[in-house]
């Protein structure tokens, strides 16, 4: 009885939870607090919020009857939330409005299933709010043939204005999406959503005054009731675009203000077509805007801003730092990882942009050789086995499949090349992305596998060779758009390898890198001792005693977990975490989620970016600011220069020291010209 009884409570705890985050959900938050705050405001009136709560609860015991996933989401409750609040301003709340109810948020849980998979297969498009849009005008155009149902007359907007002019418009239509339409009800939405993100509270001001503003100026008068009733267009489409399905920054603030503007075009058509059969717009603009402009940007095909978060819409703060972190440490969103297609260290010959062959559309290249003292063959370089680099073994630098591969043509003698066939003996792997990677060059004979082959990275494939269009023996690497050779190439980076110019004394580690002209590039070997030092298997727990500004000693314990994505996290017992990886000699920390934790933040600024390499060496990093401990001045200020947040300048460097590793991190804080918070403030790890 004891564990039934403890099943029930879970469960009933995560349909309530669920319940709470389908009100967050409205305004594109997931914080049950919000949802909570939410559905108290949506009882301002409360017909309305007692069928908004009758609809959410029938929502989500359909899917949880019917073993739908994702129940604590929301995800398929929220539409029929909607659907309640939409009958509920409507129509008097009583057994025939229940009736009706009832069915549509039934309706409404399997649109949400059937929809929600045909769009995501169709072009990874979220389903919004298109369930509840299908089944209210079902809904709404079956009750003009049902007499028994009772017109809802909710109490008109005040004759006092609550702030006055265009605030109270812009709080009602902020009620409106809740069909709450009122500006005190707007205001306790407006204040969730400010809690929930300021970047997308400032979208939604955005959105309103561009939609709005374009609305009157094109009409010549002021249209009380349509932006009572359709305004929520606007401020829902300018945060859709511009703050949750892609990376915020000029270009996506940009895309939104467009998408704002044609949300109130639409708006302006729909109503007119609506207003014949007595129906509201809802969410018609909302939903024609933001899923056509996403189609239409996922078919381009350059990689530059704004970047969409399809597969992982978030809120802009969370996308922001995800996305500075990915280019502060060398790589761009759509840059192509890959490892080092070789043993050893190996000099850059020509690099992107090159001014021999990689010029556009084959920029996105790099040829490698062997150099010792600055040359790189010996003798006199006569003989091809006197190049360094000649018949060294070729690595694959990916996961992928053997699309194409051919080692049939002879090696050029030195000084001479073969421009019948410009990639010589070559290897084509198709990524799983869809995009390929090509080794060029290769020796005749030297192919170790075979098309449709799978392979892992750091698999031998093939050596070094000098065919094709190759006066000297090298290895040509880039990953292209088709399977056709000579297609355009599509930029890349190198991961976890070392740094080292001509003039510099010690390598540079680098997570994520495109070498330079020049440059020297070294696989970093993980050695085993500091590997296991340093390795977090599931599971593992590592305590702590610390205390803070003299303070008491307090024990602490992190925690090795596995998040629902199957990713591993260390987690303290506050709740705080952060996701990290274990791969290609590195350990990585990013994703620091939950509450403050003094502990959690320190062993992240001393080992959130780490190469597991027994060697010195030095490198950068640029990890969040807030993991930084500032006092109050320090605090609001960077809040106010960096409402995104924003990343520490940190420095580390490895060396060795009576027998022991010794690794120094030193962190600053760039928040004024000549001031910086935390100058000097080093730690020895």
């Amino acid at each position: 009885m004891k564990v039934h009884a403890v099943t029930t409570i879970a469960a009933l705890r995560s349909m309530g939870e669920g319940l709470l985050r389908a009100y967050a959900a409205i305004l594109f938050s997931s914080r049950p607090v919000v949802g909570l705050l939410f559905l108290g405001s949506s009882f301002w009136f409360p017909n309305a919020g007692m069928a908004g709560l009758i609809g959410a609860l029938t929502g989500s015991i359909t899917a949880r009857l019917l073993s739908f996933p994702y129940l604590s989401r929301g995800l398929y409750i929220y539409n029929s939330l909607l659907v309640g609040l939409a009958l509920g301003i409507v129509y008097r709340l009583d057994g025939y409005l229940l009736t009706l109810i009832l069915l549509g948020a039934v309706l409404a849980v399997f649109l949400t299933v059937a929809l929600a998979d045909m769009l995501w297969r169709l072009e990874h498009l979220p389903v919004l709010s298109l369930p509840f849009v299908v089944v209210a005008f079902t809904c709404f155009f079956a009750a003009q043939a049902y007499g028994n149902l009772s017109v809802y007359l909710f109490p008109s907007a005040p004759v006092e204005p609550f702030v006055g002019g265009w605030t109270d418009a812009f709080l009602t239509a902020l009620g409106s999406a809740f069909f709450i339409p009122h500006p005190v009800a707007g205001l306790f939405f407006f204040i969730g959503l400010l809690w929930t993100s300021r970047y997308l509270a400032l979208l939604a001001v955005v959105g309103y005054l561009v939609g709005d503003g374009l609305l009157q100026w094109l009409s010549g008068s002021i249209h009380p009731t349509l932006g009572q009733w359709g305004g929520f267009n606007f401020i829902l489409t300018t945060i859709a675009v511009g703050g949750i399905f892609s990376v915020p920054g000029w270009r996506s603030l940009l895309l939104a203000i467009i998408a704002a503007a044609l949300s109130s075009l639409i708006t302006m058509a729909v109503q007119g077509v609506l207003q014949v059969y007595g129906v509201p717009v809802l969410a018609i603009p909302f939903l024609l805007t933001t899923l056509t402009m996403l189609a239409a940007m996922r078919k381009r095909v350059a990689t530059t801003p704004p970047y969409l978060l399809l597969e992982a819409p978030a809120l802009p703060e969370h996308s922001y730092e995800r996305a500075r972190l990915v280019r502060a440490r060398g790589a761009e969103p759509e840059s192509v990882p890959l490892r080092a297609p070789f043993f050893g260290s190996w000099r850059v010959y020509q690099g992107f942009d090159g001014p021999h062959t990689h010029q556009p559309p084959w920029q996105h290249a790099l040829d490698f050789i062997i150099t010792e003292q600055g040359r790189s063959f010996r003798n006199a370089g006569h003989r091809l086995q006197d190049f360094h680099c000649f018949d060294l073994p070729v690595l694959s630098p990916c996961h992928g499949t053997v699309a194409r591969c051919l080692d049939e043509l002879p090696d050029n003698p030195p000084g001479e090349v073969d421009s019948n066939n410009n990639w010589g003996n070559f290897l084509l792997i198709r990524l799983d992305s869809g995009l390929y990677v090509l080794l060029a060059h290769l020796r005749q004979h030297s192919l170790t596998v075979i098309e449709g082959e799978r392979l892992t990275p750091g698999q031998p494939v093939a050596r070094c060779g000098n065919t094709g269009r190759s006066p000297q023996p090298h290895l040509h690497l880039h990953v292209q758009t088709t399977a056709v050779l000579g297609s355009p190439t599509h930029p890349f980076h190198l991961l976890g390898v070392t740094l080292q110019t001509t003039q510099e004394q010690i390598a540079g580690f680098h997570l994520a890198c495109r070498p330079a002209e020049g440059e020297l590039v070294s696989v970093v070997k993980m050695d085993g001792a500091f590997w296991r030092a340093l390795h977090l298997p599931l599971g593992l727990q590592l305590h702590y005693r610390y205390r803070l500004d003299e303070g008491e000693w307090r024990a602490q314990r992190l925690t090795v977990s596995m998040d629902l994505t199957g990713g591993f996290r260390l987690r303290s017992g506050s709740g705080a975490s952060a996701r990290f990886l274990e791969e290609g000699g590195v350990l990585c920390f990013f994703e620091r989620a939950g509450g403050k934790d003094p502990l959690l933040d320190l062993w992240l600024l001393a080992l959130g970016l780490t190469p597991l390499a027994d060697a010195p060496m030095s490198w950068a990093d640029r990890p969040s600011d807030r993991l930084l401990p500032l006092a109050w001045p320090w605090w609001a200020l960077r809040g106010l220069l960096r409402p995104l947040g924003g990343g520490l300048d940190s420095r580390y460097h490895r060396s060795r020291e009576k027998g022991l590793w010794r690794q120094q991190g030193q962190h600053r804080l760039p928040l004024l010209p000549g001031n910086q918070a935390g100058r000097g403030e080093r730690g020895d790890y």
